[in-house]
């Protein structure tokens, strides 16, 4: 196709998926903070404004956190069909980070999200604000957990190679690669600002039509 083989097609789907998909992370990682402020702002002022804010963006981070775990899935399963040979040589590291992810991030942000979405009326504030907070803090840890399996394939070491395979020697210095720190500070970072353009922008289109 078009003079291209295997490898550079697989490198163009690849791409393609992995740029849809980091539009939809990156708004979910700074909606999830964005919603926390909100709802401590009506617990604290009672105002009902920020709870209508609230239950505004809280369905757009909804669909946003769904459509990043579907278009998330495809670009894993691309690992096996296109990185094949790469995953066979580098799956004792990379499995196991993004397994960390979804046990200790995915699962805490899918759990409390049901609280989020339908737990206005059916519990506490106290109980709900926690749930939001968890939320929020799931995000953050899967950031930690996929940017620390990203970096190291940019920056690796704790690692040995045995019979054609890396085998983690030292955990600690495999998380915490040369790049980690940096690349975990620019994603959340740009998490944080692209999220801020968004509702910015979303306010000042709304005003226009008023």
């Amino acid at each position: 196709m078009f003079g291209l083989d295997a490898f550079e097609l697989a490198r163009i789907q690849f791409a393609f998926t992995v740029s849809f998909h980091i539009i939809f992370p990156a708004i979910t990682i700074g909606l999830a903070s964005f919603l926390m402020v909100l709802e401590a702002l009506w617990l604290k002022t009672r105002n009902d404004t920020w709870r209508d804010l609230y239950h505004f963006w809280l369905k757009i981070f909804a669909v946003n956190f769904g459509m990043g775990v579907v278009s998330g899935l495809v670009m894993a399963y691309q690992f096996g069909t296109n990185w094949s040979g790469f995953s066979a040589f580098a799956g004792s590291i990379t499995g196991p980070l993004l397994t960390y992810e979804v046990l200790t991030a995915f699962f805490l942000e899918a759990g409390f999200l049901g609280v989020m979405m339908f737990g206005w009326n059916r519990v506490g504030p106290g109980l709900h604000f926690f749930s939001t907070c968890m939320v929020a803090l799931g995000t953050l840890m899967s950031t930690f957990w996929i940017l620390a399996s990203n970096s190291f394939m940019h920056t690796p070491q704790g690692y040995e190679i045995v019979n054609g395979q890396l085998i983690p020697a030292e955990w600690f210095k495999v998380v915490f690669n040369p790049s980690f720190p940096y690349r975990l500070l620019h994603m959340a970072t740009a998490s944080f600002l692209s999220t801020a353009f968004f509702v910015g922008a979303s306010g000042a289109a709304s005003a226009a039509r008023q």
